[in-house]
């Protein structure tokens, strides 16, 4: 398998080799020191709550979900967001920082969620701390997922369709779910998944999930984030899996993205 990493100066290496997360646990900063909770006002106020996740790719980047960004179709004002680094909290602690821009997919459509991904960058700096704040290490385009492989989520979503989210981020297993069981299931309720998506979770078993608030918050294995939690029929409906944007298929945009310089 391949993975990318990109370091704090922008660089990167090949190496070889909308939910409380529902039935998760409770972890701490640093064991996903990458974790990113994006905070909005959804343009009618100051006080900015956590509504989508994200995971820190460079000094001004983050990864996420082009969804999050999206109100009844039109996409929303780069002020209405702000990300929260350095804490395992959704609303309070770590370091705050005014997103600058806001970059979706340019193939990513509202409608069906293909191509849900995007960068974002902020204004300032993200200063990195050992332990506590680090850009993630991502899959290379070579990186394959298989059928029942272990994959964690994690996230500070509902653990209910309907319900609060997390104050604390939390994580939980699943499985890579064979990808012609999960498109059968959906395209009988109308809905497609394509060959860029992923589905996870514990099928015809539920108990677990990804649910509201979780969208744009990272999958991983082995400490390489391989997709971005994009959209589920329900937090934990057994028959119908989360569903994820593979990392794979789109890291030469994310690379190109993220270390593209910012002009004033």
């Amino acid at each position: 398998m391949k993975f990318l990493v990109i370091f704090l100066l922008a660089y990167f290496v090949n190496v070889n080799g909308q939910s409380r997360i529902a039935g998760g646990e409770v972890v701490q900063i640093n064991q996903y020191p990458f974790s990113t909770a994006l905070l909005t006002n959804r343009g009618t106020g100051t006080a900015y709550v956590q509504a989508c996740g994200g995971t820190i790719l460079t000094t001004s980047s983050i990864l996420t979900a082009a969804s999050c960004f999206y109100t009844d179709g039109v996409a929303d004002g780069v002020s209405w967001w702000r990300a929260r680094v350095g804490s395992p909290f959704a609303n309070r602690q770590g370091t705050i920082y005014i997103v600058r821009r806001i970059e979706p997919h340019p193939e990513f459509s509202p409608t069906t969620l293909a191509n849900d991904i995007a960068v974002i960058n902020t204004t300032l700096s993200i200063t990195f701390q050992w332990g506590m704040v680090q850009p993630a290490s991502i899959a290379g385009g070579a990186y394959q997922l298989e059928t029942n492989q272990p994959i964690w989520a994690i996230g500070w979503g509902a653990a209910t369709d309907g319900g609060e989210g997390s104050e604390q981020l939390r994580h939980v297993q699943f499985w890579v779910v064979d990808q012609t069981t999960c498109a059968n299931r959906y395209s009988a309720q109308g809905l497609t998944v394509t060959s860029n998506m992923v589905c996870t979770g514990w099928l015809d078993v539920g108990v677990r999930g990804q649910c509201q608030g979780d969208n744009g918050s990272p999958l991983v294995i082995n400490g390489v984030v391989v997709g971005v939690h994009s959209w589920s029929r329900e937090c934990t409906d057994g028959e119908f899996p989360g569903v994820n944007t593979r990392v794979a298929p789109y890291t030469r945009w994310i690379v190109s993205v993220a270390t593209e310089p910012l002009t004033a």
